[in-house]
């Protein structure tokens, strides 16, 4: 009896185990099948000077639907199901509480592709990964490389990754689910493989649904703006003090973007009130100091997305975390919320947790523990994973609750808090600083500056060198040039300004101008790190070595530039044979930069090479764990570069599975060439291998179409190829990379080295836009002209050379022809609204307004972030025409005119604002000229008091303030310097 009763209890007490213990997580890749609205028309026209290039951009955009197959990725556990779309982006497309079933991040259940990112396409929702320049990152909408990975722990992996060809940093997401946590992290790792600065911009971009009675749950003092400016006070605006922090306050204005900051805090979320859920994401802040709203705005203006970008999930807004305070644009350069810079071969890694929040009325406090709220007396706690410990609540001196919990992850506590008085003296924590809160609102507040003094000399030698800096950072390398000279002119000497002119012109290939301004710096300080790590780079690119080492040698001395050095000096040795060598300064190199995945790389072909092939091995390992990616074919090509038995796996090549695997295959073929080591690819050969391997003929027999090259490695072996073959292509390529880095006339020269040899249309639509882009000229030169023509009997079904003819003839004031080409063209292609709008110019500029009015009524435009034109059109075109009617005095038809003038056709792309931000100056004026003309005085007035008392900071330009007045209209018509802009052509229609 005794031993029965002793295995009863045992196998009720493992059942009760059973019972409360998680399983494992999953992990499952599939195929679905969604609504998808898909995107097209790649521009064949490359863009060297573009924000973008080398990519390409995406004009084809519909609004027709079709099913598309996607793959999918699910990682799941006992509380979250997460899913991952690898072809698009390696987006987080919904993440999902599974007792509630509802996503806590906007879950789009279609695919509606439009005209927001860099390169065009983009979607809403979901958690969205940028990294490298400020924007939507340039795979957003396109296949990235991915794996999967079940780990010992019971959690599972999705890895997702990329090479961003604009900085050529990689990055990659490790997307883990553990088994028994009710959050999901995302750790990023984030590599700078290149021996130069490259700009730092990272921001996580986080979906969630507008409705519910939306709170965001940030904590701050202030809110600044893209230019750094502070844009209001946080949480209430302080302007028409609406707490601005629930999502329907803001309903005023247009678009909101708010960097919430003055707070030492590192989480935040959002909370729908009406349904008692949100959601949550915890960083320690020395890994994500940055966080931001963005808001399309309440008004028409920005709820016209809503049905742009979704069918039927309704209104989003996006909560983001960013690496740096704010997404600073040009205007930021001005305040101390500047550009950073990534270092040469620096790697960055940082890990965030993203949750769901339930039954808690909102909270003021999470981490990856738990989150808490305490409102009216009561205080309430979700865990996130298990709690095990004593939650003490003080009020000052006296303690309200002191209490041992216990929680399981998405189990929640709540208790009233006896003798609650003060609700900002709490303090709160759990266990030993499991989580702590503090109520008082002076708590984490920050001092630190947020204005240039207003005694900064901008124009002092060194403002000048922080405004070129961060111009470079940006990519604005024309710019760039301009200011960093400026400062130079200034104080000559100045070492920054030189270190970065002589950067400057180490990617232009200009070495001996850069190494002289590198030696000018050196000049003045020997030792100055950038200078000498500068200094070793150009001489590498002279073959002057001696010199190389040397400053190299002394740059590592530098703690900012001695892994970098170290690396440097490792590949100098290893291609002289001296493998030993070269792995001592890899060894350095690693010191200081354990995750720098180059010196990594090289410590393992090192060991194989002196025969160690355990610690050979033991490298490979160290790469795999850190970076997982392709790691088979890494493998494999570091084996065959060593001559040792392998080959190519179909498996290999199948790992990289992003948008351009040719790009990450070149990427591959440079680290081993830059080693003299041999790749052979076995038939997939990329274009920069052929070169390398001097084959000039098979590589010039290739394919022009989508081939933008903009790699140094690549511009010397066309510089070769130049001189082996009479082939066009090798001068066309390097002409793209000159003009690229804004050597014009390098670019301008190789261009003309062409004659009119290529058969390829893109070839004479790049040529017509280097002289347009480089020209100081008003008038283009007949050579513009010829070559679009050219384009354009090349390949007659290329819209865009028949666009840029019209705006061509357009711009020369030939509008009959430019109509001509433009009714041509958009004949051809009647649901191109490109084209369209192009046409509506035209009309307008031949007086073929009412034409033009008919038109604009069927006209569908999907339009990008921002987009007026059509709108401008069509204002336009009624209020031209309402003169018209005016003068022939058919008044009444006039005032028609200008109603529909004030119309906001939403087939045009554009939703319309608050009233109290529209400027309908030009309009009032107009309908109080008419009714004048009709003797209706009063009204007349009425109208004229409107244009008096018009909010003038709406206005657009200052010269609508003479409408104000009326007085010596036509002088101040003739006198303004706004000649092209569309209120101003009305009034001169009106008045001469």
């Amino acid at each position: 009896m005794k031993k029965l009763f002793t295995l009863l209890f045992a196998l009720l007490f493992s059942s009760e185990i059973l019972l409360f213990a998680q399983s494992d997580a999953t992990v499952k890749e599939y195929k679905k099948m969604m609504k998808t609205y898909p995107y097209s028309d790649p521009d064949p026209v490359p863009h060297p000077q573009s924000r973008f290039y080398p990519y390409n951009r995406f004009d084809g955009f519909t609004d027709v639907a079709v099913d598309k197959e996607w793959t999918v990725i699910d990682l799941e556990n006992d509380y979250l199901k997460v899913q991952i779309m690898p072809e698009i982006g390696g987006k987080i497309w919904s993440a999902i509480e599974k007792s509630s079933g509802k996503s806590f991040i906007y879950n789009n259940e279609v695919v509606k592709f439009r005209d927001v990112a860099m390169r065009g396409p983009w979607t809403s929702g979901g958690i969205e990964a940028n990294y490298g320049i400020i924007g939507h990152t340039p795979n957003c909408s396109s296949p990235v490389d991915y794996l999967t990975k079940k780990n010992d722990d019971g959690s599972v992996s999705c890895f997702v990754g990329w090479l961003d060809l604009l900085t050529r940093t990689t990055w990659q997401i490790e997307i883990k689910l553990e088994k028994d946590k009710a959050f999901f992290t995302t750790k990023s790792l984030w590599y700078n493989a290149t021996p130069l600065e490259q700009p730092y911009y990272h921001w996580m971009n986080v979906g969630i649904k507008a409705a519910g009675n939306l709170e965001f749950i940030y904590d701050g003092t202030q809110a600044l703006g893209h230019g750094g400016e502070k844009n209001s006070d946080w949480k209430t605006n302080t302007k028409n003090g609406k707490e601005v922090s629930f999502y329907r306050n803001n309903d005023f204005g247009g678009y909101k973007s708010y960097h919430v900051f003055g707070k030492y805090t590192d989480f935040f979320g959002g909370y729908w009130h009406d349904e008692d859920f949100g959601m949550g994401r915890y960083s320690p802040y020395s890994d994500k100091a940055g966080k931001k709203i963005w808001i399309w705005g309440l008004s028409q203006q920005g709820m016209i997305w809503e049905k742009l970008l979704t069918d039927n999930n309704g209104q989003y807004v996006e909560v983001q975390s960013g690496r740096l305070f704010n997404q600073a644009g040009e205007e930021s350069n001005h305040t101390p919320f500047k550009q950073k810079g990534f270092a040469p071969y620096a790697t960055d890694t940082w890990t965030e947790y993203w949750f769901p929040v339930k039954g808690t009325k909102g909270f003021v406090k999470a981490n990856d523990k738990a989150a808490l709220n305490v409102k009216d007396g009561k205080i309430w706690m979700m865990a996130l994973q298990n709690i095990d410990s004593e939650l003490l609540v003080k009020n000052g001196e006296s303690t309200l609750l002191s209490q041992k919990i216990s929680l399981k992850p998405m189990q929640i506590f709540s208790q009233d808090l006896p003798n609650y008085q003060e609700e900002n003296n709490l303090q709160i924590t759990l266990g030993d600083n499991i989580l702590t809160y503090n109520s008082d609102p002076k708590e984490g507040v920050l001092n630190r500056p947020t204005e240039t003094p207003k005694d900064f000399d901008k124009t002092s030698a060194y403002a000048l060198w922080l405004e070129g800096k961060a111009l470079l950072q940006m990519r604005e390398y024309d710019k760039a040039t301009e200011q960093l000279q400026a400062s130079l002119k200034k104080e000559p000497y100045f070492i920054p300004a030189l270190c970065d002119l002589a950067q400057l012109n180490y990617q232009r290939m200009n070495y001996a101008v850069a190494l002289e301004l590198a030696r000018k710096a050196l000049s003045i300080n020997t030792y100055d790190g950038q200078s000498n790590f500068l200094y070793g780079l150009i001489n590498v690119k002279l073959n002057k070595i001696t010199d190389a080492k040397d400053g190299f040698d002394i740059a590592s001395i530098s703690l900012e530039y001695r892994s970098a050095a170290s690396l440097e000096l490792a590949k100098i040795y290893f291609r002289e044979k001296n493998y030993n060598k070269s792995l001592e300064y890899c060894e350095k190199s690693l010191e200081y930069n354990t995750k720098n995945i180059t010196a990594l790389q090289l410590s393992a072909i090192c060991y194989f090479k002196t025969g160690n092939e355990k610690k050979g091995e033991e490298f490979l390992k160290k790469i795999t764990e850190l970076s997982p990616l392709n790691d088979g074919l890494r493998r494999t090509l570091t084996y065959q570069s060593l001559n040792k038995p392998t080959t190519f796996s179909k498996q290999d090549f199948q790992a990289i599975k992003n948008e351009m695997p040719e790009q990450s295959m070149a990427e591959y073929d440079v680290f081993f060439n830059d080693l003299n080591l041999k790749i052979d690819w076995k038939g997939t050969l990329p274009y920069h291998d052929l070169l390398f391997k001097n084959e000039i003929e098979k590589a010039v027999s290739l394919s022009s179409e989508q081939y933008f090259p903009f790699r140094p490695e690549t511009a010397e072996l066309l510089e070769q190829a130049i001189k082996a073959t009479n082939n066009w292509k090798p001068k066309y390529y390097l002409a793209l990379m000159k003009w690229h880095f804004r050597d014009f006339e390098g670019a301008k020269q190789l261009f003309s080295d062409c004659k009119n040899e290529p058969d390829f249309a893109p070839f004479y639509a790049a040529r017509a836009e280097l002289l347009k882009n480089s020209s100081k000229e008003k008038i283009l030169s007949p050579q513009y002209l010829s070559d679009l023509e050219k384009a354009a009997s090349l390949d007659p079904k290329q819209w865009r050379y028949g666009k840029s003819l019209a705006l061509f003839y357009i711009e020369n004031k030939n509008y009959k022809t430019a109509l001509e080409i433009a009714d041509k063209y958009r004949k051809t292609l009647p649901n191109n609204y490109y084209l369209g709008l192009v046409y509506a110019k035209t009309l307008i500029l031949n007086d073929r307004y009412t034409d033009g009015i008919t038109y604009m009524r069927t006209l569908n435009v999907l339009p990008n972030e921002g987009a007026s034109e059509g709108r401008l059109l069509w204002k336009e075109m009624n209020l031209m025409q309402a003169v018209v009617n005016f003068k022939d005095k058919k008044y009444n038809e006039a005032l028609k005119n200008i109603a529909d003038a004030r119309l906001w056709l939403e087939n045009l792309g554009v939703g319309k604002p608050y009233q109290s931000d529209i400027d309908e100056r030009l309009e009032d004026y107009l309908e109080a000229k008419t009714y004048e003309k009709l003797n209706k005085n009063e009204l007349a007035q009425t109208f004229y008091e409107k244009v008096k008392t018009a909010n003038k900071a709406n206005s657009k330009e200052n010269f609508n303030d003479v409408l104000a007045t009326n007085t010596d209209l036509k002088k101040a018509i003739e006198n303004t310097t706004f000649k092209d802009n569309e209120n101003i052509r009305v009034l001169r229609k009106l008045l001469f």
